[in-house]
Order: structure tokens, then sequence, then C-alpha cells
């Protein structure tokens, strides 16, 4: 099919107008044509046809070569691409353009040739083509740092690539078990074999550090793995086989797991996310195949959605078990110390970092923390005095502690990190925690808040009201109220979830506002621990149960359980794993037993707390980070609510309590279930039980630094510095418009019509 599309001047330049039909010309100029135009002649762009080529990993060739015409005539057009990580194209203003394949990225781009205020689209398909490969390639830096050395890296910060195993294996070399993974004789049915990680449907951003595949079967030990990667528009394509990782004859463990290689992940995650030829999402799908002697078994299979965007940001979490800040004795295992302090995950570390803590004793512990969305200031309490707080300011080359003039416990930390809301309804400036700021609206809704959060925007603050003037059942409901922090005025109270008439311990907390200000994401406790039924650290211990659920701000009642993020697929039945027979062994928190329950990990639905939301909306999801004690597939299996080291030995066993991140549709609603299976936040310490995860902003980036999207800029632009140079921040678009992730005040300022603006940035709506 040839496009056309038609040129227009003015008609007051001559004296009339000539009516025309928009919709006759919608298919070539989706910009709409102005309202007293006059044809002067036919703009085209060859080639019209969507153009597909495939290209060799590394490579920049082959090329497509754009020709712009009038009436079949040279123009010299302006030229853009949409997706600059897929290639380059020169800006003109030419007669001609050539497309270059970057050889990094497959998918699908969209060249934009404009003349004389009018634009056509081309489409063009690369299909990356990465070579087949057997073992590791440790001359490839990120694959060499996924292969360990001693048995110590294994279980150290984050562990292997930041997400434990035993890392890379290294090249098939048997002839019987290299063709057992090429043509396997018995199906993963068969064998009864499972794949216990990731889950199927789990949605991942880019930029994540590459997963851990782990598998349960019988045999429990095999020889060789095959991994095969694969979009469904072949945009994409790669397969791999891996022998025994060589650390296994160290510790002598069994062939259960193995990572994808973190290049291989990065390009296919590059790759997939965006949309087909067809306008569908163009998944990813793994395909596992194990092998035992010359037999092979398999494959197994799940298919993933990648997120257009990556997420970029520092993750900020509490742990009562780190090795890097030990303050406090009586631990089982190790040196008998551990720690409590807070730790922070920078995006692609494979390791975390400590922020606010030290070694020493008590009054070096750090925990009971919120942080700002902007990722400016901490709030934690100080560990030998739970009135006093500390404030840390934040930056990127450290954190300065303040003792606060105010004491105060999980505040609500205002985006900006000008201020604080504590349980007593005072603001708090930051970091200085004093004087207290004028206050008013508050006091006759009510006089302590539980667990309070600031929406994303500033304008929204969501609490338990604990106590005050007419408050009925106060453990068993949720507000939401509008807030100024200019006059510091609280007004317009709605409740948004009342749990009045159940069980008193069937109730909600640790609510965070979504970023587009319209839905509350919060824990709905059903179980409370032996410790009573507190809201506040004690909300995920000694055999507490809960679950994530949202409601709307404009209140209703209307209380959704997010069951896919929880643990059930889209049928409704559980996907979590469990074991095959309970796990022996025996230990106890704070002297009470707890080793017995659900051993077995057959209640880990009900095992999950404390959300907090990320504050901008990517590829088209918002993104919820919470605490479980469910199983990490293989590696992490001993009863859930073993995390406390003066109970457990945590350095011979890997505690389940850990940080999670889910996907929910950023078009979704409560009434519906618009979340998805979560993914194990890579980096975490994983020797440690941690909660409580912020995933915050990194502190913006100035004006011609090296960026991957507008979110990390101060200017709120991420641009290339000249033709097919390396993005760059900036305070503008040589596009007049912005593309995803870069500022906007309404939708009509990003590129594509069809985005959204939510929290002054453009994203995607969500597809499929």
């Amino acid at each position: 099919m040839r496009y056309r599309a038609i040129i227009y001047v003015a008609a007051a330049a001559i004296g009339f107008a000539i009516g025309c039909n928009n919709a006759s010309v919608g298919g070539d100029n989706p910009d709409g044509v102005p309202p007293e135009v006059t044809p002067m002649g036919v703009f085209d762009v060859q080639p019209g046809q969507l153009q597909t080529i495939t290209v060799p990993v590394g490579q920049m060739t082959p090329t497509v070569v754009y020709a712009a015409t009038v009436d079949g005539q040279p123009v010299s057009a302006n030229w853009s691409l949409d997706r600059g990580e897929i290639g380059v194209i020169p800006p003109g203003p030419t007669a001609t353009a050539t497309f270059v394949p970057r050889g990094t990225t497959g998918g699908l781009a969209t060249v934009r040739a404009t003349y004389n205020g009018q634009t056509l689209r081309r489409q063009v398909q690369i299909l990356l083509n990465a070579p087949s490969q057997n073992g590791a390639n440790p001359s490839i830096p990120s694959e060499a740092a996924q292969i360990p050395t001693s048995p110590g890296q294994l279980t150290s910060g984050g562990g292997v690539g930041g997400v434990g195993g035993e890392g890379l294996g290294p090249a098939v070399t048997n002839a019987q078990v290299l063709a057992a993974l090429q043509s396997p004789g018995q199906s993963a049915a068969a064998a009864n074999l499972t794949l216990l990680y990731p889950y199927d449907a789990t949605v991942f951003p880019r930029g994540m550090l590459a997963p851990l595949l782990m598998w349960r079967w019988p045999t429990n030990d095999a020889d060789g793995v095959k991994i095969d990667l694969t979009t469904g528009s072949g945009s994409f394509s790669w397969s791999g086989t891996f022998g025994r990782p060589a650390i296994l004859a160290t510790t002598g463990g069994p062939f259960i797991r193995h990572p994808i290689p973190q290049d291989v992940w990065d390009m296919a995650t590059r790759s997939a996310g965006g949309l087909t030829p067809d306008g569908k999402p163009d998944k990813l799908t793994v395909k596992v195949t194990i092998a035992k002697g010359a037999v092979g078994y398999g494959p197994l299979s799940a298919t993933w959605t990648i997120a257009p965007a990556r997420l970029p940001g520092i993750i900020y979490y509490q742990s009562y078990g780190t090795l890097l800040a030990q303050n406090y004795g009586g631990a089982v295992g190790g040196n008998k110390m551990f720690g409590g302090a807070v730790l922070s995950i920078h995006v692609g570390d494979t390791g975390p970092k400590l922020t606010a803590g030290a070694n020493g004793n008590d009054a070096q512990c750090r925990t009971c923390h919120s942080v700002a969305a902007n990722g400016a200031q901490l709030v934690v309490q100080q560990g030998n005095n739970y009135a006093a707080s500390s404030a840390y300011t934040l930056t990127p080359t450290g954190a300065t502690e303040k003792t606060m003039a105010n004491g105060t416990t999980f505040p609500a930390v205002y985006p900006d990190g000008s201020l604080a809301l504590t349980e007593t309804g005072q603001l708090l400036p930051l970091p200085n925690g004093g004087p207290t700021m004028p206050v008013s609206g508050l006091s006759g809704v009510t006089t302590n808040l539980g667990t309070p959060s600031f929406a994303p925007s500033g304008s929204l603050v969501t609490f338990n009201p604990m106590a005050g003037p007419g408050v009925t059942n106060p453990q068993q409901k949720l507000m939401v109220m509008s807030f100024s922090a200019k006059t510091g005025t609280f007004s317009n109270p709605v409740t948004v979830a009342d749990y009045t008439g159940k069980p008193a311990e069937t109730r909600p907390g640790w609510p965070a506002v979504f970023p587009d200000g319209q839905s509350v994401v919060f824990h709905q406790q059903s179980v409370a621990g032996y410790d009573g039924n507190g809201m506040g650290a004690l909300a995920t211990r000694k055999g507490a149960k809960a679950q994530i659920a949202w409601a709307s701000v404009a209140g209703g009642n209307v209380v959704t359980p997010l069951n896919q993020l929880n643990g059930k697929d889209a049928a409704g039945n559980v996907y979590l794993p469990k074991l095959t027979a309970a796990y022996p062994l025996t230990c106890t928190a704070d002297g009470i037993s707890v080793g017995g329950m659900d051993a077995d990990h057959g209640d880990d639905l009900n095992l999950n707390y404390e959300p907090t939301v990320n504050p901008v909306a990517s590829g088209g999801y918002a993104w919820v980070v919470f605490t479980s004690r469910r199983m990490y597939g293989n590696l992490a299996v001993i009863p859930p609510y073993c995390s406390d080291p003066r109970g457990v030995d945590l350095v011979q066993n890997i505690t389940t309590k850990k940080l999670w991140v889910a996907a929910i549709d950023v078009s979704g609603k409560p009434g519906s279930d618009a979340s998805h299976p979560g993914f194990y936040m890579p980096a975490q310490e994983l020797l440690a039980g941690n909660s409580r995860g912020f995933w915050v902003l990194d502190p913006c980036k100035s004006n011609g630094s090296t960026c991957e999207s507008g979110d990390q800029c101060c200017g709120g632009f991420c641009q290339p510095s000249g033709t097919g140079g390396a993005l760059v921040c900036s305070s503008g678009s040589s596009n007049q418009c912005s593309a995803v992730q870069e500022r906007c005040a309404t939708p009509a300022d990003c590129c594509d019509a069809g985005n959204l603006c939510v929290n002054n940035f453009c994203t995607q709506p969500t597809v499929g």
C-alpha cells in the first residue's frame, strides 16, 4: 500500500478557503490538519511498507534508505526516530536518510519524516540475532561477574549476580549430554519437572539484573541445562547450553538452578516490551531443558511481559539481620553479632550499601524508616532511644545524619524531602525536625495517624485514624485527606477502607498512594502475630498474615485484593510453589517457637506485607515494592517466620523474608485485579531478613550528564547529543514534545497522542 499525505498552506494567503475532510488524511497525518488550508502537492516517503531486517549482534547492517518527495520530486525533510536505542537516523533536512541499526537491540522502530508541517511515519522491524552459546564467556565483563571463584561469594551481599545461586556454568563437553539437551527424550510433565522461579506471566522492567532460573524434579541434580530466549515477533533470539557450575565441585551441592547471562538478558529485555507490527506487546518466552546423563527433560516454558521502560532510582530498605552494621549480640550463627540498619540498592548494583547505622551497640541501630519520593531525605529511629529520630540528607556521594529536635516513628516524608508528618499530626521541617509548623484541619479528624504516607504529588496523605473525636473502630479504617504544604492545611477526609464488623485482627495499614493519585495500595491483615494486633514493626512477625489490596481515593469502600501479586494466577489458582514436606528446622523469634508455622510454605499467598509505590509510572505500569515471606525458588526455603538472627542461624540458612516487586496496570482501577506476578528484588542482602522497601528517584542529573530517561534529569528531558550521539540531560526536546519518561504537564505534551501524563511524566498506557 502506498501512503500519501497532502501539503497545505494557509488559505488566507490567497483570499479564500477550501474546506477539507480531516478524516480523509488522518492515516497519513495523525497530528491533524489546520482548518483553513489549500492542497499544494503529494508528500510521500518511500519505502512505505514495513521493512524487516535481520541484524547480527554487534553489527550495524543492513541499513534502510528512506526518500522524501512531493509529487515525485525530492524535498528536504526533517527526520527522527522514536526509539534511539534501536538505531539512528540523521535529522536532516535531507531528501534521503539512512536508518542504521545499533546492533544491540531489536524491535519495532518508527521513522518520522516532516515537511512543511506534515509528518509521515514509516516502520522498520529489527530482528536481533544473537549467536548460540556453549558455556559462560569470561571475556564479557558482565558474564565474568556471574562466575564465583570461592564459596564465600555465594552468600556475600546480594549473592552471585545479585540474585544468588552458583553462577554460570562452563561449556557442555559431553556429546551425549549436549545431544540430550538439543533433543529431550522426556517431557517436563512426565519427569515431574517444575519451574519454580521466575513465575509465568511476570512483568519485568528493563534495566534489572538477570533472574536466576530455578527448577525442581525428583532427580534433584543435572549435568547440563539449555536456555532459549525468544520474543513473539522474532525481534530477539538466543540459545545457550551450560554445564555444572564449577563452584559445585567445591560445595558438593546439586545443579538445580542457573542464571541467564547478564549481557543476554540486557539485549533480550531491550528488544522485548515494544509493540509488534500488529500492535500487540512483544513478549519474551524462556524455555529450559535439563539433561541428566544421556536423557533430556523438558522444555519448561514461561512467558514474561517486559515493560518498555527502565526503572532507575534507589531502593532503601531496613534490615534487622544485616551483616553490614553489626550492633546487636545474641545471634545464633556466625560471630554472634547482627545489626539493625537501613541499606540501599542502586538499580544495577549487585549488592546493597549501608546508608544508616554502624557497627557498635544498639546506639548505632537505625531502623523504622521513611524516605522522600525524590530521594533527598531519610528519617529513622535511633535504636537506643525510640523517642529519638535522625534525618539523613541523601546525596550521590553519601548520607549526612542529623539528630532531629523531635522524634517520630514511620513518619510520612513529603515528596521533596522538606518536611515530615508525625503519627501525632505534627509537621516537622527537615532535616532539623523543629520547630513544628502550623497545622489546620487535622485535629477534628484524628489525633493519631497510623503509618501515614504522602502521595507522590504531595497533594494527598493517607493513614489509619487511630484516635480522635468521633473515631470508632480506629484500627479497622483507612483514610485519605487533601493536603497543602504551603499552608499546612488538611481537608476533605475520605474513608477508603472500612473493616468495621469484621474480626478485630482484620485491618488495613501501611498505605501508599499510586503515582496518579487515584488509588491507595495497602497491607490487609487477616491474622495478627503473637506480638499482638499492632500495625507497626510487629505486623510481619510471629505468625502475622496479610495480603496486598487496593482501594480508590474517592472512597466507597471498594477494596480489592491484588491476587496476582499475592500469588494467584488470572484463573484464580495459586501459582506459588510449596515444599513437598515441612522443612525440618526448629527456630524461634524472641523466644517463641515459629519453626513449625507454615513450614511447607503452603500459605505463602497470605505472607505479603508493607507495600510502597515507585513515584513514577513506567512502561504502562505502577510498581509496588512489598515484603514477603514466600519461598524464593529453591534458594530461600526455610520456614517463613524464621528470620530473627537470635532464633535461627542465618549464616547457614537463607531466610525467606525478602523484598519483591510487582507491576500494576497504570490504567487499572480498584474493583478489579490489575496486578501481575512479582519478581525478587535483586541485590538485597541474601543473608538477612529485609523489609519496608522504598523505591525512590535518583538525585536528578544536571544538563549535559549522560542519562537513559528523562526522569533522571533535573530538566526533565533525555535527548541525543548531536546526530547519533549519546543520550544526555537537557531542558527541552528537539522534537518539541515529550518522549516516554520525559516531563509533561498534560497528555498533550507527550509525543505519542496515546500516552498518559502521570505525576508529570509521560508514560504509555498498559497494552495487552
